[in-house]
């Protein structure tokens, strides 16, 4: 019987693969973390004596490993949610406490959000206030309000998504007094001052809801959006775009890259990423989703550099155990961690596909980057829409259409409202006729929403087990589709 081949840098996939499915499955279980650690080590054990009995099997030490590296990820999780769990606060009890403002705050309508760390409970809360005063990163605030544990609300477990920013509180209607500034990370100030300037910039150069879409598309902030925009947004599919930012990372710097193609060489094109890369963190404030993009963009251009030596499943697996060893929280229960990674699969296994069906006639005779352009947004938005189909609860029809006549533009109107922002803190009045040009394709964008939304039957809401079902069954569709064109079509062809 002939033996089970396996490449030996699969393995380094099998392992991390194993982690990441251990942090998911141990997210199910609320177990305490000691009785989990005692089984584990027993299991150890008795791997490590399989191991040695068959050390001469390749299969078995992969096996092992893999098993070893399952129940890392399974306590790794178990000891990050006890460790939170454990935190003693005060809840219900009317309190005075002081902290330092850890976070941008965000605003929305008349409230603002941000994160306070707390130093006498050695614990970080979420703070609810009116929309003034404005309070800013690194403030030392005296607070006089009640903790209250977060509840969980219909099909939404707030709880667990608190979780991921090591929070179990919130104080909301508290009465602030600013006590000191300047108290965080003067780096993270210099960035936070320069992501406020940057809003205001576009907000003073662009009218609504241009301005708010700018905003959007750059920095994933939704402040300024009306319901009836964002309605318009959610009916023709295209909510993502300023949802999440992480995403539109990812999208911009696949149409650089494509831009820069054949007009200089790999190893240049990669320090150039670099350096609009470092450029766009700082500018947009050095965001968590923005920064997370921006590493996964840099390690996928470095394999790109590089070539054939580098294997992109692994890099991207990479790149996620590295973002969930620093918190095991994102992989289950933050929705731009998981929009990022699927985009990027996207982007790997089906953006070949797509160029394929360009090489036939009449698609052939367009411009190889308007091809590329389509192709890379395409190949992600058919990864992520089972994502966004089980978040948002409704299916858009006219999706497809719209996303084909949007996301080729998005990347567009980023860099000409990226490009403008820089102009003008520089020229402020050459800046004012930058953003004029920034001006038409968020007008586009906007356009476009707006006319197909209107469409009798452009979308479906779905509630429920639909939204699952219909998820699972177009996922198992697009895996058919791939296997089928990737391994029979086109398998056969090459042989002729």
């Amino acid at each position: 019987m002939k033996k089970l081949s396996i490449p030996s840098y699969r393995v380094f996939t099998f392992i991390m693969l194993s982690f990441l499915l251990g942090v998911f499955i141990s997210s199910f279980f609320n177990l305490d973390f000691f009785a989990i650690y005692s089984v584990a080590i027993a299991i150890v054990v008795i791997q490590v004596s399989i191991y040695y009995i068959f050390r001469r099997d390749f299969l078995i030490k992969v096996i092992i490993f893999s098993a070893i590296s399952f129940s890392t990820g399974f306590l790794f999780f178990s000891y990050q949610n006890t460790k939170l769990s454990s935190q003693i606060l005060p809840f219900g009890q009317d309190k005075e406490f002081s902290g330092v403002v850890s976070s941008y705050p965000e605003n929305e309508g008349n409230r603002q959000q941000f994160f306070l760390h707390v130093v006498d409970y050695k614990a970080k809360l979420l703070i609810e206030a009116g929309r003034y005063p404005e309070f800013a990163y690194g403030e030392k605030l005296k607070i006089k309000g009640k903790i209250e544990q977060p509840e969980n609300f219909f099909d939404f477990d707030y709880i667990n998504y608190l979780k991921r920013y090591s929070v179990i509180g919130i104080v909301k209607n508290a009465k602030i007094e600013i006590v000191s500034k300047n108290n965080g990370n003067r780096i993270l100030s210099c960035l936070y001052t320069f992501r406020r300037k940057f809003e205001s910039t576009i907000k003073k150069n662009l009218p609504e809801p241009e301005s708010s879409l700018a905003v959007g598309i750059l920095i994933g902030s939704k402040e300024g959006f009306t319901d009836e925009i964002m309605n318009q947004f959610n009916r023709t599919g295209i909510t993502h775009i300023v949802a999440l930012s992480g995403f539109n990372v990812t999208i911009i710097i696949v149409f650089l890259s494509a831009l820069l193609l054949g007009v200089i060489n790999r190893k240049t094109n990669f320090v150039i990423s670099i350096i609009f890369v470092i450029l766009f963190v700082a500018l947009t404030g050095a965001s968590a989703s923005v920064v997370r993009a921006a590493i996964i963009s840099l390690l996928l251009a470095f394999g790109a550099t590089i070539g054939r030596r580098a294997d992109k499943t692994n890099l991207i697996l990479l790149a996620a155990t590295v973002m969930v060893a620093i918190n095991s929280f994102v992989l289950r229960y933050d929705i731009g961690f998981q929009l990022s990674f699927l985009a990027y699969i996207g982007l790997v296994y089906f953006s070949n596909i797509l160029i394929k069906f360009f090489e036939r006639r009449p698609l052939k005779n367009i411009p190889k980057t308007i091809q590329l352009a389509v192709t890379e947004t395409l190949s992600a938005q058919i990864i992520v829409l089972p994502l966004l189909l089980t978040t948002f609860g409704r299916i858009s029809i006219i999706a497809p259409l719209t996303n084909v006549l949007i996301l080729p533009i998005i990347p567009l109107s980023m860099l000409f409202v990226f490009l403008s922002a820089i102009i003008f803190f520089l020229l402020p009045s050459i800046g004012h006729l930058a953003f004029l040009i920034s001006y038409l394709p968020l007008k586009y964008v906007l356009l476009i929403a707006k006319y197909f939304s209107a469409l009798p039957l452009s979308s479906i809401e779905l509630k429920g087990s639909w939204q699952i079902i219909l998820a699972v069954v177009y996922s198992l569709f697009i895996g058919a589709i791939y296997i089928y064109l990737t391994k029979f079509r086109w398998a056969k062809k090459s042989i002729a």
